[in-house]
């Protein structure tokens, strides 16, 4: 019976000291959170969850924080008695000076994992110009394909969420500091756009 403690202790000295979670806590409607747009007519909500410590991303495969990309989960409830559609949806991050950054793709987040800024190292030069492509790296697909957001539909009196990234890598620290996420086209069930949502981060962290 003792052989599982110990186990347990060497994982933890291997992650730190800490038990790493292997999945983020379980999503609670929009309305439990602190960072929210509630829009009482439409009976939607939105809220931005930002996960920016190590602490709260333990359960990625990668360590994006690291490489200046901002994890944020969002969350979408519907309390309406009709479905919302994302298939056009546009979540920003707007900084304090007013940047907008949109939600980075797989492609951006790996580019932004495997930039290398060695000023030692030689780049052989081609003398024809050729394509930038990032490698793939799986840690980062697998993350996104997990626990990226995905939904493009939100049923009747239901929640969906998940995360997105942020390149907030040109941005001064602490980058959520009079910063927000603005969202807008999501569409109600006849296709037309609701009012945007804006949701001011609570604090800089």
């Amino acid at each position: 019976m003792k052989r599982p403690i110990v186990f347990l202790l060497a994982v933890m000295l291997l992650c730190g000291g800490t038990a790493v979670a292997s999945k983020p806590p379980k999503a609670l409607p929009a309305s439990a959170y602190p960072e929210v747009d509630a829009h009482p007519q439409e009976r939607v909500s939105i809220a931005a969850d930002p996960f920016d410590t190590p602490e709260r991303t333990g359960f990625l495969r990668a360590n994006y924080l690291q490489n200046d990309l901002m994890i944020v989960r969002i969350i979408v409830t519907n309390a309406s008695d009709r479905p919302i559609h994302l298939d056009d949806v546009r979540m920003q991050f707007i900084s304090a000076a007013n940047d907008r950054i949109p939600a980075a793709t797989p492609d951006e987040v790996e580019r932004r994992m495997s930039d290398v800024r060695d000023p030692t190292h030689k780049v052989l030069k081609s003398p024809i110009p050729l394509p930038k492509r990032a490698p793939k790296i799986k840690k980062v697909e697998d993350d996104m394909n997990e626990f990226g957001f995905s939904a493009l539909t939100v049923e009747p009196h239901s929640t969906q969420s998940g995360f997105l990234w942020y390149d907030v890598s040109d941005l001064p620290k602490p980058v959520l500091h009079g910063a927000q996420i603005y969202v807008k086209m999501v569409k109600d069930a006849d296709g037309k756009d609701l009012f945007p949502f804006a949701i001011p981060f609570a604090a800089a962290k």
